[in-house]
């Protein structure tokens, strides 16, 4: 069984990401952004939730999550989450050009091991006003959509993730499976 620490921004929804691990039967717990990491060696894995900061302007208040980096432990970024692990790799968010809510089409530009299973498209369920505008030197694209460039991300410095749609939540088609795909990386 795996242990995922989801670290949560005080968004709606960690709750959900917490319940979407247990649900495919591994254990996950949900600790404040603003407390500091806990020992590693009691998590194999990490999530990113989101929340209703805004990034750029508020990432004086997350640089610590920097912590997790070090862990080199799979790591995935949801919504906020995704945009702070790309702020913390040297790329760029700032607002939509076309924010995103509700049902959206994602196309999956390389069915990596998160997305494995969910190409060449899935409907995923958005909620953002800020996204990543530029990605990470040490990063690739791996899924847009219409109006978002960078909608999943796969990091090169270690087995990170991000995505900027919600796989928690029950609209997304095929969300369970990203939790799945990404457990399967927290047990290699």
């Amino acid at each position: 069984m795996v242990k995922v620490l989801v670290v949560a921004f005080g968004g709606q929804y960690n709750h959900l990401i917490k319940r979407s691990i247990e649900r495919i039967g591994h254990e996950a717990a949900l600790r404040p952004y603003n407390l500091p990491p806990p020992d590693e060696g009691e998590f194999d894995c990490v999530v990113f939730g989101g929340g209703p900061l805004t990034m750029p302007k508020d990432f004086d208040k997350v640089k610590g999550l920097e912590a997790y980096l070090r862990w080199k432990k799979p790591l995935l970024g949801i919504c906020l989450g995704h945009q702070v692990l790309a702020l913390l790799n040297g790329g760029e968010v700032g607002p939509s050009p076309k924010p995103e809510y509700g049902d959206v089409t994602i196309f999956v530009d390389d069915e990596d091991d998160i997305l494995r299973g969910l190409a060449p498209s899935f409907r995923a369920w958005e909620s953002h006003n800020e996204e990543v505008l530029r990605e990470p030197p040490n990063s690739k694209v791996i899924a847009h959509s219409e109006n978002t460039r960078v909608q999943a991300l796969k990091y090169y410095n270690g087995p990170y993730y991000g995505v900027q749609f919600h796989p928690e939540v029950q609209h997304t088609e095929k969300g369970s499976l990203v939790f799945q795909n990404f457990v399967e990386l927290c047990k290699r």
